[in-house]
């Protein structure tokens, strides 16, 4: 499109502009967005009703939807405003429970002692472990000596067994060897 006929276009239009809406389909109304009811504390009212695309936004429409939003506004605002209040109330009361609390010396000396008895108890308790400890490691120290004295023991003992079955091994076999002699000297005789 030329520079020239792109203003004579622009020419019209602004000359007749009925005309050309008349002719030109029109687009959609512009739908408003709505804040959601969980985003604004839950006190929204219902949305507004939805518009058919074709039908046009009038001035009245544009009123009573604007209404609308308002008055779902101030409901808001007046929710967030008792919430305010509720809580505002809630933390009177909080300081005034603060206030009656006051702190003189009775009370540090008071938890001074419960601080100073906590203190002599951690340490009655640290020397009872210790007692505990020390008994538990005495008691593990004679239970090694006296697994080492049964295992001394039992060796000595497996010697002196293996000793005794040697001295009795001896026994046998000189006792065999001596029967092989008579036996072998009374053959001799029998023949």
């Amino acid at each position: 499109m030329s520079g020239a006929r792109a203003l004579a276009s622009a020419r019209r239009r602004r000359a007749s502009p009925d005309e050309l809406r008349r002719n030109v389909p029109t687009p959609g109304p512009v739908s408003i967005p709505q804040p959601s009811s969980s985003s604004l504390g839950g006190s929204m009212g219902s949305s507004l009703p939805p518009q058919p695309p074709s039908q046009k936004m009038t001035p009245a429409n544009m009123l009573i939807n604007h209404n609308k939003i308002i008055d779902n506004l101030q409901q808001v605002v007046e929710s967030l405003n008792h919430n305010m209040e509720s809580q505002i109330e809630e933390t009177r009361a909080l300081q005034s429970s603060v206030k009656s609390m006051h702190m003189d010396d009775s009370n540090i000396a008071f938890f001074k002692k419960k601080v100073s008895n906590i203190e002599k108890e951690m340490l009655d308790i640290k020397r009872h472990i210790l007692k505990v400890q020390t008994f538990a490691m005495e008691t593990n120290l004679q239970c090694l000596e006296l697994k080492k004295k049964v295992l001394i023991a039992s060796e000595t003992t497996n010697e002196e067994q293996l000793e005794a079955s040697g001295h009795i091994a001896d026994i046998l076999t000189n006792t065999e060897t001596e029967m092989d002699t008579e036996m072998e000297t009374n053959e001799i005789v029998v023949e």
